[in-house]
């Protein structure tokens, strides 16, 4: 399956959030420095509302001077020609600001700066307001971290509701996702069903149902071949069959006919073979294969089995080994005999047509620890150290084109396995190759 990175979900969770998170800090920063020059702007009204406050009070013959606020440092000075005479300086930073050029409000130092002049040529005053300008950058230093903290929390907002529609509006591809999810060859015609929304999502669905109709009807025509072709080839093969073991039982045949006929008698036994794989094919294909489960004595379908297939072993030199677990106390099995005898059947044939000659092919037979299930495994010695077995099972998959076989039997072997309730394991390590079949116990 599939292992999802990032889901559709997400994605648009991320990208509506980046979106966002552009048009928000955009449209707050523009804000920001709107607000920042109205508040500057006030700020600097003020500062001079005040100053031009005590410069009218200011008189310069007498000498009159208002108190400043607290928090606040003047200096009150006039020209006399190109000298500058200071009337009144208060102690402090003050003293290190220079005259601005001209009047209005300055930052200098850390301080805002204020400079008004007396236009009355009896009373020429000119004033210099000086204050700290902490506060007005705290408040908008304030200003910017409410504004960065509302829209971090709105990106927050907008990214769960983003997920939360997101999840709302994909719900039917997740319906679709779980109906197409459990169809398989034998439930092609169990279509998804279709909602009348008309929109992309009816056109998706009705698309993938008309592809499962023509994927359908195209197996449908495989499957028929396979069974019309299967149970064509089967009387043709064993009339054959039945000619040529009558020719076989004369006494009077030539030998070199006798082994000609002998060699066509194997190939009709593989043909028909092939056919009884055919014909299985087919009937799992369309789900009309039925198992007929009666209780099995394992150990003894094993025994006959091996003795059925003791002439193989003699032209490749071949020995087996048969060996039951003596602490089971019973084998028996509840399967089909005849499909159980075709797994054990192909598994062992298998082990003896890969063997090199001279070797040991080995049965061992025993209970699993739970006492539910009987495990059998062969193993067999193959040439190479070991072979890729991940697509043995597959249908008409063949690891040795040179072999002869129609790559059926280890596929054949797990579907029958599997409607058996049961399970297929194949191992290729350090030149062994061993299929361990589990099944429950009866």
């Amino acid at each position: 399956m599939y292992r999802k990175n990032f889901g559709i979900k997400l994605k648009i969770t991320i990208a509506f959030s980046l979106i966002f998170i552009l048009l928000s800090f955009s449209f707050n920063l523009y804000c920001y420095r709107q607000i920042r020059s109205l508040m500057i702007a006030d700020n600097d009204a003020g500062l001079l509302a005040r100053a031009n406050a005590l410069l009218s009070k200011i008189e310069i013959s007498p000498v009159i001077i208002p108190l400043p606020d607290n928090n606040t440092d003047i200096r009150v000075f006039y020209h006399s020609g190109s000298k500058i005479i200071t009337v009144f300086e208060s102690p402090g930073i003050i003293k290190k600001i220079k005259t601005p050029l001209k009047t209005g409000v300055t930052d200098t130092l850390g301080m805002r700066v204020a400079y008004v002049v007396n236009n009355n040529e009896e009373n020429p005053a000119e004033l210099i307001l000086v204050k700290s300008g902490k506060h007005l950058e705290d408040n908008l230093r304030y200003l910017l971290f409410l504004l960065f903290a509302c829209s971090l929390i709105s990106v927050c907002l907008a990214g769960l509701i983003a997920y939360v529609v997101a999840f709302y509006l994909l719900q039917p591809v997740q319906r679709i996702i779980n109906a197409a999810r459990v169809i398989n060859t034998n439930q092609l015609r169990d279509v998804i069903p279709v909602k009348n929304t008309n929109d992309e999502l009816q056109e998706l669905t009705e698309t993938i149902n008309s592809m499962l109709v023509r994927i359908d009807e195209s197996l449908q025509q495989q499957q028929n071949f396979f069974a019309s072709a299967s149970h064509e080839l089967k009387t043709p093969l064993a009339i054959m069959r039945a000619e040529i073991e009558v020719e076989l039982m004369k006494a009077n045949a030539d030998h070199h006919f006798t082994a000609l006929l002998k060699s066509q008698l194997n190939e009709i036994n593989r043909l028909q073979q092939v056919v009884q794989e055919f014909l299985l094919v087919s009937q799992l294909k369309s789900g009309g294969i039925s198992l007929y489960k009666e209780p099995v004595d394992l150990s003894s379908v094993i025994l006959k089995l091996f003795n059925r297939i003791s002439p193989l072993l003699t032209p490749k030199k071949l020995k087996a080994n048969i060996d039951f677990d003596q602490e089971t106390e019973s084998f028996m099995i509840n399967a089909d005999l005849d499909k159980l005898f075709i797994i054990l059947l192909n598994l062992t044939e298998n082990a003896i047509k890969y063997s090199p000659e001279g070797k040991l092919i080995n049965c061992h037979i025993q209970e699993t620890a739970d006492k539910r299930f009987m495990q059998l495994s062969i193993a067999n010695t193959i040439s190479e150290e070991n072979i890729p077995t991940t697509k043995l099972p597959t249908a008409f998959y063949r690891q040795d084109l040179r072999q002869n076989g129609a790559g059926l039997g280890l596929w054949l072997c797990k579907e029958i396995i599997e409607l058996h309730e049961g399970e297929l394991e194949i191992s290729s390590v350090g030149y062994q190759f061993t299929a361990v079949l589990t099944l429950p116990k009866l």
